[in-house]
């Protein structure tokens, strides 16, 4: 029998907590017309009750897929509100003309006054941005726009104008709108990006043509955002990935430091690398780096990052990774290899665990954005000789039905660790 989803879990546990509702601030999950908003669950919640519900939803799900294999607690989120450090609106048509909104239920908008899982720095630049886009002069720009969103860190903001066209009469509005932005919010205001986006796409930032790897038009301010992990400083551009919960990244970061446990002769392979968080993080470490990624402008950001960094140990590989490709790029593994995995909410494509595993890494760490699938992948490596051996789950996701979970894979054959 199929083990039940986590998300079904959590919500069941959710359903019969019967927690009294929170307290809310004005305007606080609600739109300006009193509709509330009930997109998660930060709404009604308590972060320390949903916390614990979360955690006893992750032991069930993982007994079911893993059996007695061990799972550590829950790793909450040091935030648990106004932690997300990524956050958009759509542009939905209006009386007046557009309103930025959340995306509702029934694909409406939602227009809430604040978000709490978003920082109030967000809100304030949503508010903003709702009335200057509906002034005469914002037209060329509102008229196209798809979606607007925010990146950056708790400092400091990046907004990218996710649009159908970009016209002379539209960049003209948007530096106009970029001016009062920047009068009004100052230093914290890091830029104001154009992103030429596909015109009927479902999701934002999706390119016009598939496959291409579009850089955005920069209106106003730097051409990269700053991020700040513990003593590790990095840049990236505004299209590359990032994770959006800056709060929860340096407890991710040593989570996966100990499950992998590196000894310094190692070589470690971080797989779908992004801009070289764990690579660069963990370079000190072991004996070398080898980072892979498809994007071209998260492998410019880790080698740049590198070089500033002065870690000479770590390179970095633009390429998509298959099965071929998987035992390309690990062709020169040695006995001693580590491998750090943190692919896409899809999963790996067909035959790139099988590949990795014909290397007989030591120890890989497999992180799961998406639990669901996390079954089926376990499944995969078992048959090519690994085992789960131990995993953590971390709240990266507060409000959410959703949980990043760290799993380490060891060989079959390795000894099995006494449990305490």
């Amino acid at each position: 029998m199929e083990p039940r989803s986590f998300a079904a879990l959590f919500e069941a546990r959710v359903a019969a907590a019967h927690s009294p509702p929170r307290s809310l601030a004005p305007g606080e999950c609600h739109a300006p017309d009193g509709r509330p908003c009930g997109l998660c669950y930060a709404m009604r919640l308590p972060y320390e009750t949903e916390a614990h519900l979360k955690a006893e939803a992750a032991g069930e799900f993982w007994s079911s897929v893993a059996g007695s294999v061990p799972l550590a607690p829950l790793v909450p989120s040091p935030m648990g509100r106004a932690y997300r450090t990524v956050s958009k609106r759509k542009a939905f048509p209006a009386r007046d003309g557009i309103r930025l909104g959340l995306i509702g239920p029934q694909s409406d908008g939602i227009a809430v006054g604040r978000c709490t899982i978003e920082p109030e720095s967000h809100a304030a630049i949503y508010h903003d941005l709702d009335g200057r886009l509906r002034e005469r002069a914002s037209l060329p720009l509102s008229e196209l726009l798809q979606y607007a969103i925010i990146r950056g860190n708790y400092r400091e903001q990046t907004v990218l104008f996710n649009v159908r066209a970009i016209t002379p009469a539209l960049v003209r509005a948007a530096n106009r709108i970029s001016r009062a932005l920047s009068g009004r919010f100052g230093k914290s205001l890091a830029g104001v990006f154009l992103f030429e986006g596909e015109p009927d796409a479902r999701y934002y930032l999706t390119p016009r043509e598939r496959g291409a790897i579009p850089e955005p038009r920069k209106i106003f301010g730097r051409n990269q955002l700053f991020l700040r992990v513990g003593e590790g400083k990095f840049l990236y551009p505004p299209m590359v990935f990032s994770q959006v919960n800056e709060s929860l990244l340096e407890l991710f970061l040593a989570g996966a430091r100990t499950l992998l446990s590196p000894t310094g002769g190692e070589t470690l392979y971080d797989l779908y690398c992004g801009y070289g968080l764990f690579a660069l993080s963990l370079a000190p470490l072991v004996r070398r780096v080898v980072g892979v990624e498809s994007s071209p402008l998260a492998v410019a950001a880790a080698t740049a990052n590198a070089r500033r960094r002065q870690i000479t140990s770590a390179r970095f590989l633009c390429r998509s990774l298959s099965a071929d490709s998987a035992a390309d790029v690990t062709a020169r593994s040695t006995a001693r290899t580590l491998m750090l995995l943190d692919p896409p909410r899809g999963g790996t494509a067909p035959g790139v665990l099988e590949a990795l595993a014909e290397r007989l890494p030591q120890r890989v760490v497999h992180i799961f954005c998406n639990m669901e699938i996390l079954p089926q992948e376990l499944q995969r490596w078992q048959k090519t000789g690994y085992r789960p051996e131990r995993a953590v789950p971390f709240d990266m996701f507060p409000g959410t039905p959703e949980l990043e979970m760290m799993v380490l894979l060891v060989p079959h054959n390795a000894p099995v660790p006494r449990r305490p």
